[in-house]
């Protein structure tokens, strides 16, 4: 690609400019969107007599970040939103002399939500709220999974700060990055992150470089029945964070100190414990690109950084 130079002065330049970076930082941010959307929604439209509804239009608007994606129901009521990332979503269902139907549904890492919804006769204007409409046990596939959020990996206290030893928390898993999972050998779990692999092609496990421990926002693991495009018995789905509308940083100290005799000893050991202190400092900041009056990248263009 060929880059030749403006002659442009003034305001005519800047501009030029900042939609040259505004379409590079699209491109970086685009690309791995593709690939996050593990998650889905579907199910089927009846009236109150229990007689499928096609042609209802379907929205789904992620709340975080306000982006919203649309359908309509096929003539067996059956509506389907793929590849969603993570997140809370709410789900409205429209049709003329039916009430407009909403509700919240929340989508983890990697799930597949089965919500059948049940229109009222009457006006379009009139909005019927459900509440607690996802149902607590899937019922849509047949895997057995764990899922852990990003409080848990906040929280949870962690030797050496490597996601992969937060993966023996799940029932019938040992072994880290070199895990075993339910009796299978090393090498049979699949693990990727927002869809990109992290399986180590030599020894089975986890690649050797882990994405760090704040990059992740949750983590899911199919221990089994895990669906056929993934390539392996058992599956681990990590997401990394990502920006919203809303402006939001943090700033984070861990800290290790084995003072005060704060060490486990093997009986054979004698002699003072070797000091160790050790201090990790980091900032996550996160939202919509925004340049002052020239550009505001609300619902368009949203970063994050660690």
């Amino acid at each position: 690609m060929q880059i030749v130079p403006s002659r442009a002065r003034g305001p005519a330049r800047v501009l030029r400019r900042l939609t040259g970076l505004s379409l590079v930082l699209g491109l970086l941010v685009a690309a791995p969107l593709a690939q996050t959307g593990s998650g889905s929604i579907r199910g089927v439209i009846r009236d109150a007599a229990g007689a499928v509804i096609p042609g209802a239009d379907v929205t789904l608007t992620n709340v975080a970040t306000n982006v919203k994606r649309s359908t309509v129901s096929n003539e067996v009521g059956l509506y389907v939103f793929t590849g969603l990332p993570r997140g809370q979503y709410e789900l409205s269902v429209q049709m003329p002399g039916f009430k407009t139907w909403t509700a919240q549904v929340e989508v983890t890492v990697g799930q597949t939500v089965g919500l059948d919804v049940q229109l009222e006769l009457g006006e379009i204007s009139t909005t019927v709220e459900v509440v607690g409409a996802t149902p607590i046990i899937t019922t849509e596939s047949m895997e057995v999974a764990d899922v852990k959020d990003r409080l848990r990996i906040e929280q949870l206290p962690l030797n050496g700060r490597a996601v992969a030893n937060l993966f023996d928390l799940t029932p019938g898993v040992d072994g880290g990055a070199n895990a075993r999972v339910v009796g299978m050998k090393v090498g049979s779990l699949d693990i990727s992150l927002d869809g990109v692999p992290l399986v180590d092609r030599f020894g089975g496990g986890m690649v050797r470089v882990q994405p760090g421990l704040d990059t992740v926002q949750e983590f899911r693991i199919e221990t089994s029945g895990s669906d056929a495009r993934y390539s392996r018995p058992a599956t681990a789905i990590l997401a990394t964070r990502s920006g919203t509308n809303e402006f939001h940083g943090s700033i984070f100290e861990t800290h290790r100190n084995n003072g005060a005799s704060l060490r486990a000893r093997r009986r054979e050991e004698t002699g003072d414990a070797a000091k160790l202190i050790r201090n990790e400092f980091g900032a996550s900041a996160g939202g919509p690109l925004w340049l002052g009056g020239l550009y505001d990248g609300r619902e368009d263009l949203l970063v994050f950084f660690l």
